[in-house]
């Protein structure tokens, strides 16, 4: 049996002290405030580039099917797998938590597009997981049964000059079928001036030229609408 020599059980083994731990914890919980806000913002930047990547893969096929076709693909109606060009469900459609309809499927059936990743922010479809298929990219159109491309905000296939094709979200949560979602633009926020920031109101839009560009959809929305619009 191995016995610890008695000259070694006499040195004595220096231990942390009080202060010395209140000081490491202090450190670390230091370093985690810096880390966390810094982190989160760069989950934001990644989910920002990787949504404006594919809005121009979507603005890619939108353009190739209107040189096969000579127009712009109808939008889907009904949120789901399948297409569904020819009719809606009031709160249920493809995009803006239900209430609005969203970019074709019919561009993945026909092979314009090679999967229907590019038809989701990303930041939405991670964020509402249980609702998915109802935060589609909004569209500029609208399925037959509420007027075709007359019944998005503009007339894609008349509308000249500089108008939007697909968004991430368009309608906010407070002018939605289901406000209780509490739903919210995906791309934060947007600093408005020193000490004045208007939260949750950044979107992702892909315009008629195909470019992609981060607005304040919210504000759009109201402007649109000819709605009073007030930061929050």
């Amino acid at each position: 049996m191995n016995r610890i020599p008695t000259f070694l059980k006499n040195i004595p083994y220096p231990g942390f002290t009080l202060i010395e731990l209140l000081i490491v914890v202090a450190i670390i919980s230091i370093l985690a405030l810096i880390a966390v806000p810094n982190f989160r913002e760069a989950v934001v930047r990644s989910d920002r580039a990787a949504c404006a990547s594919n809005l121009k893969a979507l603005g890619s096929a939108l353009a190739m099917y209107k040189v096969d076709y000579n127009h712009f693909p109808l939008a889907d109606g009904v949120a789901g797998p399948d297409p569904s060009p020819g009719r809606t469900e009031i709160g249920n459609g493809p995009a803006a938590g239900g209430s609005w309809d969203g970019v074709p499927r019919t561009l993945v059936n026909l092979r314009y597009l090679s999967g229907d990743q590019a038809l989701f922010c990303p930041a939405l479809k991670k964020k509402y997981r249980g609702y998915a298929q109802n935060f589609r990219y909004a569209y500029n159109s609208s399925a037959i049964d509420t007027f075709g491309h007359s019944g998005g905000a503009d007339h894609i296939d008349k509308a000249s000059g500089d108008f939007w094709l697909a968004r991430c979200v368009w309608v906010p949560s407070e002018k939605s079928f289901h406000p209780d979602w509490a739903y919210v633009y995906p791309h934060g926020d947007e600093q408005i001036s020193r000490g004045t920031v208007d939260h949750d109101c950044m979107e992702n839009i892909l315009f008629s030229d195909m470019r992609v560009n981060l607005r304040n959809g919210r504000k759009d929305f109201y402007e649109d609408c000819s709605l009073p619009y007030t930061p929050r």
